[in-house]
């Protein structure tokens, strides 16, 4: 009986889509604790950057209270969304759930797209101190990275039957997702500009894909320009 018990557990089991797995994990016990931190980590890196911005002596002084501005804004919205989205994960609420998520990231994306155009805008400012001057493009690189998984979680879990099909052995059922997989992802993308053995069949989630691959290309031509001025 006992067998028997544990062989229906384990068709269920393989019954249930591999993305329904991982949501229910970020969405019970500690997993919120989880999403919590990451979209906490991802703000900072985005403030630190914002306060480097601003004490960039090539930004004009006029330029500087807006930047200051929208830091502001930036900081008061971010509160407001994660408030919304904390409160959705402890009620359970899926629906609210999606639209928090929803909003979270697509104001993190546009986070990215702006510190990735602030970049290209003083690329040509910087002259001399060495490598280590290059720490914010490095810092902008990681936090596409971080955003990018955080959106193809998003698509996965949101979608029907999920957004990738997962690769797995030879008569076993699809693995349980890790926040790995999108992790290696997300870096993939961003450093091969190309999906990884994971198939990928949501459209969104390719139009998603495609937009990495562009904010990439931009981050690698500054990345070469600012590695060139600073040690010449």
């Amino acid at each position: 009986m006992a067998g028997q018990h544990s062989d229906e557990a384990s068709q269920t089991l393989a019954a249930v889509p591999a993305a329904e797995l991982l949501r229910r994990r970020l969405t019970e016990g500690r997993g919120r604790l989880t999403v919590i931190a990451a979209t906490t980590s991802v703000w900072l890196m985005d403030l630190l950057l914002a306060r480097h911005l601003e004490n960039d002596a090539v930004i004009d002084p006029a330029f500087k209270g807006l930047i200051t501005s929208i830091e502001r804004l930036g900081t008061v919205l971010f509160v407001v969304v994660t408030a919304g989205l904390v409160v959705a994960l402890y009620r359970g609420n899926r629906r609210q759930l999606f639209d928090w998520g929803f909003t979270y990231l697509g104001f993190s994306v546009l986070q990215v797209i702006a510190n990735v155009f602030a970049m290209i805008f003083t690329a040509g400012h910087h002259q001399g101190g060495g490598l280590a001057s290059l720490w914010d493009v490095a810092a902008v690189y990681m936090e596409s990275v971080l955003v990018f998984m955080f959106i193809y979680i998003f698509l996965d879990v949101s979608t029907p039957g999920g957004a990738f099909v997962w690769p797995a052995r030879e008569g076993e059922p699809a693995p349980e997702p890790h926040i790995i997989d999108y992790l290696f992802i997300s870096l993939n993308v961003n450093s091969t500009y190309g999906p990884t053995s994971e198939a990928l069949i949501s459209r969104p989630a390719k139009l998603v894909m495609a937009l990495q691959v562009l904010l990439a290309i931009l981050m690698l031509t500054v990345l070469i320009a600012r590695a060139v001025s600073s040690i010449s």
